[in-house]
């Protein structure tokens, strides 16, 4: 591994630290938490793709639900949607990371990937759950399914835009250049 790789997964890591530790702070305030631990993951996710790469982007954003079962941020009884919830992290990136190079390509990719984000898991939600007969009990299905449509698609926005100004002010200060 050459000194960029090492860089770009330190980097990537301590973003994974962020978020986990909005994730920790987040489950104790329940009333708020999806407004306040999504954006800050989604940010986190785009500052990773746009300060080390795609890929890097796509194994945070895959880890931030594993990681959220294990802290307590995602309810136990809903650890069958971890995959869906990290495909859906990845849909984000990737639409980040294969438009951001473009002309107006950040505040595109960033409302295109929450849009794609948002019709991924909440088709998952409605659909793929039954589908694929994951064991998820009655009670939580409806809160996974209003948890998984138009919040979504907010935190998306609100995460990529809070991000996009993070990005702005690291340039204009030379703290990270652009790509």
């Amino acid at each position: 591994m050459e000194n960029t790789s090492i860089n770009k997964a330190v980097k990537a890591s301590l973003f994974l630290a962020i978020a986990i530790i909005f994730q920790i702070l987040g489950r104790n305030i329940p009333q708020i938490n999806q407004f306040l631990v999504g954006p800050v993951v989604n940010a986190v996710l785009i500052l990773t793709v746009y300060i080390c790469d795609t890929k890097w982007g796509v194994l945070t954003g895959i880890l931030t639900p594993v990681l959220a079962w294990f802290v307590g941020q995602l309810l136990t009884p809903l650890a069958p949607f971890i995959p869906f919830i990290a495909i859906g992290n990845a849909i984000y990136v990737i639409f980040f990371g294969g438009l951001k190079k473009y002309k107006f390509g950040i505040y595109i990719s960033i409302i295109s990937g929450s849009f794609a984000k948002f019709i991924f898991l909440s088709f998952a939600s409605s659909n793929l759950v039954h589908l694929f007969k994951l064991n998820i009990p009655e009670k939580y299905l409806d809160k996974l399914v209003i948890s998984m449509g138009v919040p979504q698609l907010i935190t998306g926005i609100i995460g990529g835009i809070i991000s996009a100004i993070l990005i702005q002010i690291l340039l204009k200060r030379k703290i990270i250049h652009t790509f």
